[in-house]
């Protein structure tokens, strides 16, 4: 990965100001005004005015009591870069942006430059253009809006490139906990990384969530993520511009390059940061990891009000990997002993009808939490504030039965089956019992198990050793089979014996002497078998001359590997993230993305062993794993050595019977990096 624009530039008080000039304080950004003053020492600056909502007028913020330690730039865009210049010739120290989006039309682009530059030149840091600003439940907000009225404290922080999905966060009632919100716009001088970096720092926030359009400093992206593992902070995070659509409306929105989402997902495993499809995911993950305590293990176990719901929890439960252990037997015995109409009591436990529910719902949280095989302990009750009454009521006595749950060896949830908004004072319970509110089956478990198995990374460094010399079968662009093994056997690659022909007769001489059936095939560097350039299942030599003089020119001639699981492997250099290695199943499935792992070089050999691992069908041979990951740790070492290799593919390697052998490979140097295939 580069190291240009790698640096993490600080946000001095840009987030915490003690005091602040609102620049612009209008009667028409009046919400606005009122946000930015609740909490902190502000200060309305508007020549045209000697007075807005009961409070003073200032001409100019050189005309202050005081220096602010932040401006927040309410003007129109016209008048954007003038006051932005008064406020940094007037020694603000820190300055949020909300203008210069569609609003200024054509002209906002050079407008946000050149505010840029004089943000830049005084090192002052500048949050925006084209932005809401940042939200806080217990500090100042320098906020283009109005917070939701439940806008609830916490450890959650979120930074958003998109401002409705900033303001989305803000109000989304009690359900989670915020420490911030930051929109960070388009990012004209501090962008996501350094963000990020300075929330891994703030001892206020345990988690933070990402929604991210591009990253404009991969390298001081990484950094962040590193220093949030250090911290041991997990990170959530959205990226979108994935399809060509989104990456066209990406371009235009933020004005900046969308890079590889596949590069991009292997940069956050390599930190331990979550990855997630969809905002929806991201609240029930922030939900799950911004309570005081995680789970410690799989094993849950649950008290439904429905047996169709306790089996749906059941399905989506085991396929994220939670268990769901049998009762134990003293627990069964209780629950049949003070409710008979438990006949066979399960986990879940559909506890409807059975008796009271307000006696055999928390008596049944109260034998599954102190059981001693339950890591997390879920109400699966329909918590939404349109049920009856008398329901709110029952379901209160469930919330108080898992806030209860004391110490940390028990992670209490609550899951809805619906989306719709809790009730208040039900999700007042439960926060003050740190007890986990999650909407819908699927993403509430997903979230609760990716909180059991996270653990914070950092990638470490091999230690540098002399490069395997490879200068003899360096050429330009894409390189000739034959060159591209030999480079690769250097790197600890196995393949089938090959030798090259010139003709039909060094053709017949090289079968003979590599032993039959043998694979003829063009010597040229790929796509072989698209053009009709292998000739397989050679059982003598007079048939392999025929097939040479049938191809025509120069040929390889390879001893064929009989049967057997087909992998690809590959390398790609990502002009943002840097090298990637690639594992799948291999001939024409190996374009299917989803079949692949992916992982950021340099890999640890533990590493490479765990991505050949997860090969569909290839873990229960320790062989093939053996070999498979050979090959990923040599990808990974020739990445690392040699940057001027910009693509590999072995395609495949078949893991025979006799041993794991590679047929192909592919190997681009410099821009004449290519597509390549089997044969």
């Amino acid at each position: 990965m580069s190291v240009e624009g790698s640096e993490l530039r600080p946000l001095g008080r840009l987030l915490d100001p003690r005091s602040v000039a609102i620049v612009g304080a209008s009667e028409r950004r009046l919400d606005v005004v009122r946000t930015v003053r609740r909490g902190v020492r502000s200060w309305l600056v508007n020549p045209r005015r000697d007075e807005l909502d009961g409070t003073e007028c200032h001409a100019s913020v050189a005309l202050l009591p005081e220096v602010p330690d932040a401006a927040m730039i309410l003007v129109g865009a016209a008048s954007v870069e003038e006051a932005t210049k008064e406020a940094l010739d007037a020694g603000v120290g820190a300055l949020v942006v909300p203008g210069l989006g569609s609003e200024a039309g054509g002209a906002a682009r050079a407008l946000a430059e050149r505010v840029a530059a004089l943000a830049e030149e005084r090192q002052v840091p500048l949050l925006g253009v084209n932005c809401m600003g940042y939200a806080r439940p217990r500090g100042p907000s320098l906020w283009l809006g109005t917070p939701g009225p439940n806008f609830e404290p916490g450890r959650v922080a979120v930074v958003s490139q998109s401002g409705s999905v900033a303001e989305a966060m803000a109000t989304l009632g009690r359900r989670v906990g915020f420490e911030v919100v930051v929109s960070s716009g388009s990012e004209v001088t501090r962008d996501a990384a350094d963000l990020v970096a300075a929330l891994a720092a703030d001892e206020a926030t345990g988690v933070i969530g990402l929604f991210l359009e591009s990253v404009r400093r991969p390298a001081a992206f990484a950094a962040a993520l590193e220093r949030c593992a250090r911290a041991d902070k997990p990170v959530l995070c959205v990226k979108v511009g994935r399809s060509a659509a989104a990456a066209a409306a990406a371009l235009t929105h933020t004005g900046a390059v969308v890079g590889s989402s596949v590069a991009f997902g292997a940069l956050l495993r390599a930190y331990g940061a979550i990855e997630l499809d969809d905002v929806t995911d991201l609240v029930e993950h922030l939900e799950v990891f911004g309570r005081s305590r995680r789970p410690q293990g799989r094993r849950l176990c649950a008290v439904s009000e429905s047996g169709g719901e306790a089996g749906l929890l059941a399905d989506r439960a085991s396929s994220v990997g939670l268990e769901l252990p049998a009762l134990p037997a003293q627990v069964s015995r209780t629950l049949r002993d003070e409710f008979p109409n438990f006949s066979e009591p399960s986990n879940p436990l559909d506890a409807w009808a059975v008796d009271d529910v307000a006696k055999v719902f928390p008596r049944s949280i109260e034998l599954l939490a102190t059981g001693g095989t339950c890591d997390i302990l879920v109400g699966l009750v329909e918590l939404t504030r349109f049920r009856s009454p008398a329901d709110l009521a029952w379901c209160a006595v469930v919330v108080r039965a898992l806030a209860a749950i004391a110490g940390p060896e028990v992670f209490p949830a609550l899951i809805s089956t619906t989306v719709t908004d809790p009730d208040e004072a039900l999700l007042e319970l439960a926060r003050a019992g740190d007890v986990a509110v999650l909407r819908g089956v699927g993403p509430a478990v997903a979230a609760l198990s990716a909180a059991v198995g996270w653990t914070p990374r950092v990638p470490s460094s091999r230690p540098e050793a002399e490069p395997t010399d490879i200068s003899d079968l360096l050429g330009e662009g894409v390189l000739p089979e034959w060159e591209s093994s030999q480079l690769l056997a250097r790197y600890g690659v196995r393949f089938a014996s090959s030798e090259r022909a010139a003709g039909p007769e060094e053709a017949a001489a090289a079968a003979q002497r590599l032993g039959l059936p043998v694979v003829v095939k063009l010597d040229g560097p790929a796509h072989k078998s698209r053009v009709g350039g292998v000739v397989v299942g050679l059982t003598s030599p007079e048939e392999a001359a025929a097939a040479a003089e049938r191809l025509g020119g120069p040929v390889l001639v390879a001893r064929q590997v009989q049967g057997g699981l087909e992998v690809f492997c590959g390398m790609r250099r990502d002009p943002d993230f840097g090298p990637v290695v690639h594992v799948g199943l291999g001939g024409p499935l190996a374009e299917t993305a989803a079949a692949a792992v992916t992982r950021l070089a340099p890999l640890e050999r533990a590493e490479a062993s765990e991505m050949a691992s997860s090969v569909p069908g290839l873990a229960a041979d320790p062989r093939g794993v053996e070999a498979v990951a050979a090959a990923l740790d040599g990808l990974s070492r020739l990445a690392v050595e040699h940057p001027e290799v910009e693509a590999v593919d072995i395609n495949p390697i078949i893991v025979a019977v006799e041993r794991p052998l590679a047929v192909d490979a592919l190997v681009a140097i410099g821009s004449g990096s290519r597509g390549g295939g089997q044969g």
